[in-house]
């Protein structure tokens, strides 16, 4: 036999071959019902986990790892709440970053991203908003004493 026989025969055996292959594993993957449930599940529970991080990150600094965290225990507490405790985290992690990456242009425009710098003013707006609350309380008590003090040297006389 010649090379080119050889090459013919191994084509024509792998042209063969694949579609029986191929039926094989569709019908194991298809027999495997928790599986098609995980995969059919597991894109909008992503998808849903990626906008709530991303709402998160419009209201408080978050850096991209505290999203991704966040977003993989979203899916994985929803997941296991369904019955699928064992799902791996490499899949839903990849299943994330995959909504992340087709949602990303669109989220960005609808939930702008908190900056570190937006958050220490926000922090620092909050403080001064606390304590100016404390001195109109602290203005506010010493008025109800002056009144009582006033009563009481009303009553002495």
């Amino acid at each position: 036999m010649d090379t080119n026989t050889i090459t013919k025969l191994i084509t024509t055996i792998a042209i063969t071959a694949i579609p029986i292959i191929g039926a094989y594993v569709s019908k194991v993957i298809l027999g495997n019902k928790q599986v098609v449930n995980l995969i059919q599940v597991l894109s909008p529970l992503a998808k849903d986990a990626v906008v709530a991080m991303q709402k998160l990150g419009a209201t408080e600094f978050l850096e991209g790892e505290d999203k991704l965290s966040g977003a993989i225990k979203i899916v994985t507490k929803a997941l296991t709440a369904l019955g699928f405790s064992d799902a791996d985290e490499a899949l839903i992690k990849n299943e994330v970053e995959k909504e992340y990456a087709l949602l990303i242009n669109e989220l960005d425009q609808t939930y702008p991203q908190m900056t570190e710098e937006q958050a220490k003013t926000k922090e620092q707006a909050e403080q001064k908003q606390s304590e100016l609350a404390k001195a109109d309380e602290l203005a506010k008590a010493k008025q109800a004493l002056a009144d009582a003090q006033a009563k009481v040297n009303e009553l002495q006389n």
